[in-house]
């Protein structure tokens, strides 16, 4: 785990972190493991999932959420997100075809916060950097590198659910730009308002990825 992972419990108590518990405990977890690719302890009553290259342990029925052999809690939208998918999904199949975030169920809603959080930030603050920096980057964070833009990572936020952020680099004529993408099968394991939470967070932690890597910041 690295630092920008670690959360605290701002939020824990939100009216939607609490729905998102209720709708977590009131599903089976045996299924919800089968349905997301997870994976079910029933001695434990643990949830095993991948994410980001993370190792994370849900607690059934409770929605504690931590690190695997560790005390912290990964970032609040993190475990929210988490709840949310293991709910939500329904087994389908990723197709291996990109849509756009305005090709989601309602995906002209909230657009601009996409625009503004997530797309934006990645074109401020990667696209001036060496692409290989990049890359490297995308691989700390369970990243496929993949042909399609200057850069094209395929980042595994859950089992059946990836991002693909793409950037092109500009020159003297051409301006650079940024794009985030989704499985057509996105909307199977996330409703649209939860897809836009996760393509802000994922973008926000590469940033912070980078910035760990090659400008010691955090």
């Amino acid at each position: 785990m690295f630092p920008y992972m670690i959360g605290e419990d701002k939020g824990a108590f939100t009216a939607p972190f609490e729905y998102a518990i209720k709708c977590f405990a009131a599903k089976d977890p045996l299924a919800m493991s089968e349905n997301s690719g997870a994976i079910f302890d029933p001695d434990q009553s643990i949830i095993q999932i991948k994410s980001l290259g993370q190792m994370l342990e849900i607690k059934y029925p409770e929605g504690d959420i931590v690190f695997n052999s560790s005390n912290h809690m990964p970032a609040w939208n993190w475990r929210w997100l988490i709840l949310h998918y293991l709910s939500r999904a329904d087994d389908a199949p990723v197709i291996n075809k990109l849509i756009s975030y305005r090709e989601l169920e309602n995906g002209n809603v909230n657009y601009t916060t996409i625009l503004s959080k997530c797309i934006n930030p990645l074109i401020k603050n990667l696209l001036p950097e060496p692409v290989e920096q990049i890359k490297a980057a995308c691989l700390m964070l369970d990243a496929s590198i993949e042909q399609g833009a200057d850069v094209c990572a395929k980042i595994h936020l859950f089992p059946r659910f990836p991002l693909t952020i793409k950037l092109w680099l500009g020159d003297d004529e051409i301006n650079g730009s940024a794009n985030i993408l989704f499985d057509a099968s996105a909307n199977h394991y996330l409703d649209t308002e939860a897809i836009n939470e996760a393509a802000i967070m994922v973008s926000h932690f590469l940033i912070k990825q980078y910035e760990l890597m090659h400008k010691k910041i955090i």
